[in-house]
């Protein structure tokens, strides 16, 4: 399925929620959230190494990168369809960064794009990447105990992401190389435009009323994306056909953990207009009962 295709289908689900509900023509309100993410693992078929792949992997090397804290941000617009449940729809910039002391000798050296970044073969070092995410996500959250300060929360999200990473020696292993670059999309370092995808998840969170309006909220999510590219290195498969060695491309599944925290500001449009009395309707975000 297409970029266009995802998006077409998120709008639709959008437009449906927003129909169905009837406290969404009356109440809106705006999200704003520092998050911090990290690449947890992969999943998919696993990369066949090369022979000589295999004859050039220290024996002490490990697949396993180790997350760095990188910050970003988020804003949110959201629209109440229910009592207990909101629709939002998100801009979210996204950084992830790690790196790996003791890397494998990784099948991509030994392909013909490799050489687009490097003129002289991979030099065993420590190594890096450097990625980040531009989203456009729909979020659904359903809220308990509404009555109450403290509200707890579970949500769901789509995305379509667009991807952008550098993959590079930690440090340059030799002073006469030109760059330090391993492999780069969607960067200043390559002229490939960033990896459009979609990925999926949930997660878990709370919001605590500073007032009738104001709200602090701190949630979780992870989520299942489409790119094999976060942690930078592209993967390629080995297998021998019609007595040739042949390195495939070989699509990985790349799970993804982040927390946010932010203000959550609501209010009242024309159309909804206050309860009896002037007094805030009870399906007003983050409503809490007086005593």
């Amino acid at each position: 399925m297409c970029i266009m295709a995802r998006i077409r289908i998120i709008a639709v689900l959008l437009l449906s929620l927003l129909a169905g509900g009837n406290a969404s023509a009356q109440l809106m309100g705006f999200r704003f959230a520092l998050n911090s993410g990290l690449l947890v693992t992969e999943f998919g078929k696993s990369d066949v190494p090369h022979p000589n792949a295999i004859a050039l992997t220290p024996a002490t090397a490990k697949e396993t990168f180790t997350p760095q804290p990188a910050m970003g941000a988020e804003a949110e617009i959201l629209f109440q369809i229910s009592e207990s449940t909101f629709f939002g729809i998100e801009l979210d910039y996204t950084h992830l960064k790690g790196y790996n002391n003791n890397p494998p000798w990784y099948n991509y050296y030994l392909t013909s794009y490799f050489k687009e970044y490097q003129s002289s073969d991979y030099m065993n070092a420590p190594v890096k990447y450097n990625t980040t995410l531009l989203n456009l996500a729909v979020n659904y959250k359903y809220f308990f105990f509404r009555e109450k300060t403290f509200h707890p929360f579970v949500k769901l999200t789509g995305v379509v992401a667009l991807v952008g990473t550098d993959f590079s020696y930690k440090e340059l292993p030799e002073a006469g190389l030109e760059s330090d670059i391993l492999y780069a999309r969607g960067t200043s370092n390559s002229n490939l435009k960033k990896w459009p995808t979609f990925h999926f998840g949930g997660g878990i969170g709370f919001s605590y009323d500073l007032s009738d309006r104001l709200a602090f909220q701190i949630d979780g999510t992870v989520t299942a994306l489409n790119s094999g590219i976060i942690n930078g290195v592209p993967n390629f498969t080995y297998v021998r056909e019609n007595g040739e060695d042949i390195l495939r491309y070989n699509r990985h599944i790349s799970l993804t953990a982040q927390v946010s925290a932010g203000i959550a500001y609501t209010f009242e449009v024309n159309t909804g207009g206050k309860g009896p009395g002037g007094r805030i309707d009870p399906n007003f975000p983050f409503y809490r009962k007086k005593h």
